[in-house]
């Protein structure tokens, strides 16, 4: 079977958080006080929230709103001494608006140039509205053919029906699309579904994986 598919995720397959962490905006220090807010809990804090993200926001108005819900309920959780309203408000609209708060890796426009020769490219991504916006401001939305967001599509790809919506988009058959994850437990539904799975390992884990490995885009070329 021909491959003539190549489906791709976005988070560390295409870019990273500047600050390591997705939530941790690049203005997150500025807006609270390093000193008075142990990093660790206000992570653990975010965990315990993060079920507030998986709301199906459709714009970003709608996202912002989700964000400030999210940091609020994270700040009341570590006991947060400032002004929990307007913080929570500012961490959101950082989040939402701020595009230098994700990289692209060095290798990926040179990479979708071309690889977007070869196949058709697709991008599969649990991600919100400001996603879309993103990708159009990193300029590599011309490479893929089209763009599902999973808060658009209210669906996520643990769910495996989010992967149903490029498939039948495109007829895609067993063995014609490759999908690219950092994400082992993804690559397995993938599988399932009849694309054929390949880990990208940008930190360079050491993790077993019965999967093809890469490290970077231009491996697959």
């Amino acid at each position: 079977m021909e491959i003539k598919y190549l489906v791709l995720d976005f988070g560390k397959v295409l870019a990273y958080p500047v600050s390591g962490h997705w939530f941790i905006t690049p203005e997150c220090w500025n807006i609270l006080n390093r000193k008075e807010v142990d990093e660790q809990k206000l992570k653990e804090g975010m965990k315990k929230y993060n079920y507030i993200l998986d709301e199906h926001v459709k714009t970003e108005q709608e996202e912002l709103k989700m964000f400030t819900k999210f940091y609020k309920k994270t700040l009341e959780e570590i006991q947060y001494t400032g002004n929990i309203e307007i913080d929570s408000k500012k961490l959101a609209e950082d989040c939402v608006f701020n595009n230098n708060k994700y990289k692209l890796y060095d290798d990926v426009k040179n990479s979708l140039n071309i690889l977007s020769k070869k196949y058709t490219l697709l991008l599969l991504s649990d991600n919100w509205p400001s996603g879309l916006r993103m990708i159009n401001d990193y300029d590599i939305n011309k490479y893929f053919k089209k763009v599902y967001i999973s808060s658009i599509c209210e669906s996520k790809k643990e769910e495996k029906i989010f992967f149903d919506f490029p498939i039948k988009d495109y007829d895609i058959e067993e063995g014609q699309a490759i999908f690219v994850d950092d994400n082992i437990d993804l690559l397995k539904i993938a599988e399932e579904k009849g694309l054929i799975p390949i880990w990208m390992n940008r930190d360079n884990l050491i993790r077993e994986c019965k999967y093809k490995t890469i490290n970077c885009l231009k491996d697959l070329i």
